[in-house]
């Protein structure tokens, strides 16, 4: 303010160029650069012999100001331009370091290193001058940039350490070290290392000497000498050193102990815990000694001991230390604790917790994935995918978490789309991937599997073009084969058969030892089947189970092979193949299917007793085999036994009282239930044989009135009614048998008019048929009018009687009269 009112007052002073720069040093010590540099910068014209000053506090304030660029221009022009100026060295040296600072380490050099410049000719004639020391160590740090690490020692080593003051000294020695460790020169960086400990020693600078100790180590873990590297930190766990230098000895001695078995370290660890107990270090002590029997329980296998006690330390955390800046750590080490232990659940709460106490840092962004983790494993895809979303988005500023986190976040977001159904969200996280991360391990993946689930979501054609798009963009991928082996599924998806057989064709030529051929020889075999070349694909599922008898298909290629047999009537076939199945593959989820079709087989074979006792009784009693195929198993016993001749010689139609007594039984046990409906027909069948009508009748009426029975059921009972009726009426005579056999009749006609049929039912043909077939005697017999509606409908129906029909209708009454 003085110097300004000064100005003001006596403009014309001859004192103003000095006032004017006294005035712009106030303002740099305030902190005021820019004011300062325009006030240089609008009166330098008028500094007279002040003018080199000038230029001097303009470069000074362009360096405060992190204008580097701008500094070293400055004080290389006054440099150029005031060749008397006393402030040239200085210049010169500053100019050095702004261009340091400015990451031009070749013009620090070529500024110092100039021979006929103002420095060299100083330092010829100064050698101890701090501005000469200064210009060295600048000139050394500059060598060492450029990697001329020989260049730089000299330079360093030339200097006289008895010259330098007390800053300097350290500064010296510690660049020599840099050098010397840059450039391998271990035995040399030891020496200078302990050099740099006697300097903080006779300086009593304990942060220094905590420095100087923890680059020893350094060194001495890079000589392969653990031992005492860890007595080089153990050094700084014992002094004054800063808290920091502290729990970085800690880590380092930790981390080396860990390597050589972590018997070695947890004990000291404990030690230290319970010694030093006003160390401010001792958070981070109980936190690493957690996290070392975390990384040891971790597996895999995981260790649930371990886990348990790593656990515990977290908690003793928590409660000793919950105002530690590293809370947040501990309640993320806690939730990786619960998380290996499957507790998903109480990890996610930990995970939460984390976030919510982690500052901005890579473990927040760990805290965040793990979070999206298990919410996927719970379920809540949404929750997850805004996790991993932020992973991905918002660490930004720390290129380690890109680098670690950033293709997995991208990833999980893309499934947790899929999951969501969210196509589009998944092409968006897809695209991130293949344009950030075109290199990671993930990108491939993640093309096949947004591929795959374009096939997932019935767009063959669209995931056909990802699938070919990943084997332009990953040519060397080893996913290749799978994605190529995908292209095939998606003709198969399209039932392009004669495409997919090529492909799969192709892909086998292609890739003979790939281990995805087994899905490759399966996929080949099913598309012949479907595309109706069934020799084809009986030779490739045969070839299929020989050639992989314990793989999971097998069991699948013998169920077709089977059912080949079966439908050619080649029952022994058939029933052989069925019964290796459940032999072999016990636990497989066919194996109880296929012991029923064994005995299907057998049935078709006319083994009846063998059916009932090999397969369908085993059924029945195997309480690890479904219900549902428990109960057809006592449905086939009771329809076998209906087959099967009998035994007791006094009484032929025993067995069809056996097999009434199955079916009872699932008529009791499932009322509703489709096959409980069917077994009521079949009572109604063996009440008819056993010549029980009326019995039969009431059976028959339970399918017919039943509202879970189709309209093939209800068309077969009404006709079974119907023969109950007619079989009941040969015992009558007169208008008793003829009200019965109209009854019949009535029935037939039901079923053959369809008017059993309930809303959206349609007719079954082959009952249809039975009943016009079961109705033409009757009509015949009782001497009724011809209905002519009847006899177009039969002759549509069965073309192929048109001629009998004819002669029936014509041998009517009504057609003689």
């Amino acid at each position: 303010m003085e110097f300004t009112n000064f100005i003001a007052r006596y403009p014309e002073s001859t004192n103003v160029p000095e006032a004017a720069l006294l005035q712009a040093q106030a303002e740099f010590k305030q902190g005021k650069l820019t004011s300062a540099i325009t006030l240089l910068q609008t009166r330098k014209a008028r500094a007279g012999q002040l003018a080199d000053q000038y230029v001097y506090w303009i470069g000074e304030a362009q360096f405060a100001a992190s204008n580097f660029p701008a500094a070293a221009e400055t004080f290389i022009s006054l440099v150029r331009n005031f060749p008397d100026s006393p402030l040239r060295l200085r210049a010169v040296v500053e100019a050095a370091a702004a261009s340091m600072q400015a990451t031009n380490a070749p013009l620090a050099a070529a500024l110092l290193e100039d021979a006929n410049g103002v420095f060299q000719l100083a330092a010829q004639t100064e050698a101890t001058n701090e501005l000469v020391v200064r210009g060295q160590l600048l000139l050394g740090q500059a060598r060492f940039l450029q990697k001329d690490f020989g260049a730089a020692a000299r330079i360093l080593k030339s200097i006289d350490p008895q010259s330098l003051p007390a800053p300097l000294q350290w500064q010296s020695a510690f660049q020599l070290f840099e050098v010397r460790l840059a450039a391998g020169d271990l035995d040399a960086a030891l020496a200078v290392a302990n050099h740099l400990l006697q300097i903080a020693q006779l300086q009593n600078n304990d942060a220094r000497r905590a420095e100087a100790a923890s680059l020893k180590a350094e060194v001495l873990e890079l000589l392969n000498r653990p031992d005492e590297a860890i007595a080089a930190y153990h050094e700084n766990l014992a002094t004054n050193a800063p808290a920091g230098q502290q729990q970085r000895a800690l880590l380092e001695e930790a981390r080396l102990a860990v390597a050589r078995g972590l018997a070695n370290a947890r004990p000291a660890l404990k030690q230290f815990f319970a010694q030093f107990t006003n160390s401010p270090a001792r958070d981070v002590v109980l936190l690493t000694l957690g996290e070392l029997t975390l990384k040891a329980a971790a597996g895999p296998p995981a260790d649930t001991n371990g886990l348990q006690e790593a656990r515990m330390r977290f908690d003793q955390f928590t409660n000793v230390f919950p105002d530690s800046p590293l809370i947040g750590k501990a309640y993320l080490d806690r939730g990786w604790c619960l998380w290996l232990a499957g507790n998903t659940t109480n990890s996610l709460a930990d995970f939460e917790t984390a976030a919510k106490r982690l500052p901005p840092s890579p473990d927040l962004a760990v805290a965040r994935f793990k979070m999206g983790d298990a919410q996927f494993a719970q379920g809540d895809f949404a929750g997850a995918r805004k996790n991993y979303e932020s992973v991905a988005d918002n660490f930004t500023n720390f290129p380690d978490v890109g680098r670690t986190l950033g293709a997995p976040a991208l990833y999980q977001t893309l499934r947790a789309c899929m999951k969501l159904n969210d196509m589009a969200g998944a092409d968006k996280a897809l695209a991130q991937i293949l344009k950030v991360y075109p290199a990671s391990g993930l990108a491939d993946n993640s093309l096949l599997l947004f591929g795959e689930g374009l096939s997932d979501f019935n767009q063959p054609a669209r995931a056909r073009a990802e699938f070919e798009r990943f084997q332009t963009l990953f040519p060397d991928s080893p996913l290749r084969p799978e994605a190529q082996l995908a292209v095939a599924r998606t003709y198969e998806q399209e039932q392009n058969w004669p495409v997919a057989i090529g492909q799969y064709e192709k892909w086998l030529a292609d890739y003979p030892t790939n281990a995805l051929r087994v899905q490759a020889d399966y996929a080949l075999a099913w598309a012949n089947d479907q595309a109706g070349h069934k020799t084809n694909a009986f030779l490739l599922f045969t070839n299929f189970v020989a050639q992989y008898p314990t793989n999971d298909l097998t069991p699948r290629a013998q169920w077709w092979v089977a059912g080949y047999f079966f439908n050619e009537g080649d029952y022994p076939g058939a029933e052989k193949n069925y019964k290796f199945i459940y032999q072999n593959f016990a636990t497989n989820d066919l194996a109880c299917q296929a012991r029923m079709m064994a005995g299907r087989a057998a049935v078709g074979r006319q083994d009846y007793r063998g059916a009932i006792r090999d397969y369908f009784r085993e059924l029945e009693e195997d309480t690890n085999c479904p219900m549902e195929l428990r109960v057809q198993a006592t449905f086939a016993h009771g329809s076998a036994l209906m087959r099967m001749e009998s035994t007791d010689t006094n009484n032929p139609l025993a067995n069809f009282q056996l097999a009434t007594n199955r079916f009872s039984e699932i008529c009791q046990l499932y009322p509703t239930h489709e096959l409980g409906v069917q077994a009521w027909g079949e009572i109604g069948d063996c009440d008819l044989q056993l010549a029980n009508y009326d019995a039969a009748t009431n059976a028959y009426a339970q399918v017919i009135n039943s509202p879970v029975a189709n309209i093939a059921a209800r068309s077969q009972a009404q006709i079974g009614l119907g023969q109950a009726l007619e079989k009941k009426a040969a015992g009558l005579a007169g208008d008793d048998q003829k009200a019965l056999l109209g009854l019949a009749l009535k029935n037939y006609l039901d079923v053959f008019y369809e008017s059993n049929l309930r809303d959206g039912e349609q007719a079954d043909a082959f009952w249809t048929k039975k009943a016009g077939l079961q109705a033409l005697p009757l009509i015949e017999g009782l001497g009724e009018s011809p209905p002519e509606n009847f006899f177009n409908r039969m002759e549509l129906w069965l073309p192929q009687l048109k001629d009998s029909l004819e002669k029936a209708r014509a041998a009517l009454p009504a057609a003689k009269s």
